[in-house]
């Protein structure tokens, strides 16, 4: 099974994916150049010794886009909402077009997020017209970064031949940027589409493309320095589950048992009591009951230490099995 005690655990890179400013523009950077300094004391100490100018109406609308930022990162959704919208109406009073196309994005990001999936597209959408409109070209890659979202609401939508063509469309693209210029930020983005892709194929039982796509995206993910390796080991999980679709138990044990070693070393890890049940269940189709029952037991005995309920139920579930098959 795919890790889907705790959902959100599948959208973490995909999050530090779609954050990823569409914009490596003056307006970006000046998010980090202005806001050097700590955020409360630019609002207070600095301009009232006179160290610090006053803040004009761009700094505020970067400061706002700055917390909202970090409100997302914390799963504060509704003030980062709230926030991109009071931002949103002062870029369009300050008629400041790039800043308002840059919040548009952040805003889809967010309903993807939650799973808003119309309000997302309506977005996204939105974003993909004003890049047109402003004069860049269809296959630029900041078009081509929206269009894998909007194919991925597709899918989420179960729109699958909308999003396998768009899909397509975005892989061909992004392939042949990479082959000219293989930078992180693309392969990080090649890494996401693939995984996504591969999840598509996999939800359409189109297992051996999905596993493709998968290993794919992960040999790209090891390869970048700031995906957490929390995310590796969901990957290395989710190849695992993949493998066991396709009756390839001892891939499945190989895939999970990285994920167990890699999750092993991450004391903040709350659902490594899912991989172990999911390794636990492929030693129990091998018939190895003793590490059948091992892992199972270690799965349950970190979902009651965690009060993680629906891991402590899959867990009870697999241990009854493996009684149910000693009898």
């Amino acid at each position: 099974m795919l890790l889907k005690f705790r959902p959100y655990l599948r959208r973490l890179l995909q999050i530090k994916l779609q954050y990823k400013p569409l914009f490596p523009t003056k307006f970006c950077k000046i998010l980090i150049l202005r806001t050097g300094l700590p955020c409360t004391v630019g609002f207070s100490i600095l301009t009232l010794i006179g160290l610090e100018k006053k803040l004009n109406a761009e700094d505020e609308l970067i400061i706002m886009i700055k917390h909202s930022l970090l409100f997302m990162q914390r799963n504060e959704y509704d003030k980062a909402e709230q926030l991109l919208h009071v931002a949103l109406r002062q870029a369009q009073q300050m008629h400041h077009d790039l800043g308002v196309t840059y919040i548009y994005d952040l805003m889809a990001n967010l309903a993807l997020q939650r799973e808003r999936l119309d309000q997302a597209k309506k977005l996204f959408v939105s974003v993909a017209q004003r890049l047109i409109s402003s004069g860049v070209p269809q296959d630029d890659l900041r078009i081509v970064q929206v269009s894998v979202k909007l194919a991925r609401v597709s899918h989420l939508q179960k729109e699958y031949d909308t999003a396998q063509l768009g899909f397509d469309w975005c892989l061909e693209r992004i392939n042949n940027e990479y082959l000219r210029n293989p930078s992180d930020e693309i392969k990080k983005l090649l890494a996401m589409t693939e995984d996504w892709y591969g999840r598509l194929f996999v939800e359409c039982k189109k297992y051996e493309n999905g596993f493709n796509y998968m290993l794919s995206a992960y040999n790209k993910m090891k390869e970048l320095s700031d995906v957490d390796p929390e995310h590796i080991a969901v990957q290395l999980n989710d190849i695992g589950t993949v493998c066991d679709q396709m009756d390839r138990v001892d891939d499945c044990i190989l895939y999970v048992s990285k994920a167990l070693d890699l999750g092993k070393t991450l004391p903040d890890m709350e659902d490594l009591g899912a991989i172990y049940v999911n390794l636990g269940r492929a030693y129990m189709k091998k018939r190895m009951i003793d590490s059948a029952r091992q892992y199972c037991g270690y799965g349950l005995r970190l979902a009651i230490l965690n009060k993680n309920n629906d891991i402590k139920h899959e867990a009870a579930e697999c241990i009854a099995e493996i009684k149910n098959i000693v009898v």
